[in-house]
């Protein structure tokens, strides 16, 4: 690979392939780092982060697990913005079911998820946690990172369509749907976009936390995020300031 990573013009791929994988080299630092460790992904999307892991942190193997098809566009996309001759040899893609166990995938040092658990169905998102445990060894460490959460300003995932902080909260859906049709402009991705907002959970990020708790898993470092928009006084009347202001979750955990 010989592409400068300080040259990947895609801003959204250069921070999924090169700044996610830093900020996980620092959280698991103190407790063994990535190099030679066995490391999961869980919820990988299109793997750009499971790759940059693989070529960047030397992990023993980096497996990524997804339930949905755009995980086998990890390699080609990739070549569209770095020289990748081939896909690296610790590195394993795999697309799984809903409610497909783990444990055949082996044991792992490092299991990770970014961004994924603001679209796991409300009821399994104790069981997610749980299932990640499951392979886990006993001295290894969980990272979690979510957002938006779906109270926070910008919770809808719209925030490029509709940039009006809490419009989700404050707008009928039949009228929201209709506003995000119109500024999209392309109906397909308008329809995509809209049932992927329908399948966002509501889950705080105390439920989050409690979830991950009651597997058993021992919450060694915790970090939120903020937004500081002005709450409407219609929204102040119905949800807790926490509640609307916290729009990320980030934490490390253990074995309890």
């Amino acid at each position: 690979m010989t592409t400068e990573l300080s040259g990947i013009q895609n801003s959204t791929f250069r921070a999924e392939f090169i700044d996610v994988p830093r900020v996980l080299a620092d959280w698991t630092q103190q407790y063994g780092g990535l190099a030679d460790k066995d490391v999961l992904d869980f919820g990988c999307g299109e793997g750009a982060t499971t790759l940059g892991v693989a070529l960047h942190h030397r992990p023993r193997r980096v497996v990524g697990v997804d339930i949905l098809p755009k995980i086998w566009n990890t390699i080609p996309n990739a070549r569209k913005y770095i020289d990748l001759a081939a896909e690296p040899d610790n590195l394993l893609l795999k697309q799984v079911e809903q409610d497909t166990p783990l444990d055949d995938l082996g044991m792992f040092d490092v299991v990770y998820s970014w961004s994924v658990f603001e679209h796991v169905q409300h009821d399994l998102i104790a069981d997610c946690f749980a299932k990640m445990k499951r392979v886990l060894r006993p001295n290894g460490v969980l990272f979690m990172q979510t957002t938006p959460l779906y109270f926070s300003a910008f919770g809808s995932h719209f925030q490029h369509w509709i940039p009006t902080p809490w419009s989700h909260l404050l707008i009928q859906h039949d009228v929201y749907s209709n506003e995000l049709r119109r500024r999209v402009g392309d109906e397909a991705q308008a329809h995509d976009l809209w049932c992927m907002f329908e399948n966002l959970n509501r889950a705080t990020a105390n439920q989050i936390v409690r979830a991950a708790r009651q597997t058993g898993l021992e919450i060694i470092r915790e970090h939120r995020t903020y937004d500081d928009y002005k709450i409407p006084d219609d929204l102040r009347e119905i949800y807790a300031e926490e509640v609307l202001r916290t729009n990320q979750l980030v934490f490390l955990a253990k074995h309890g």
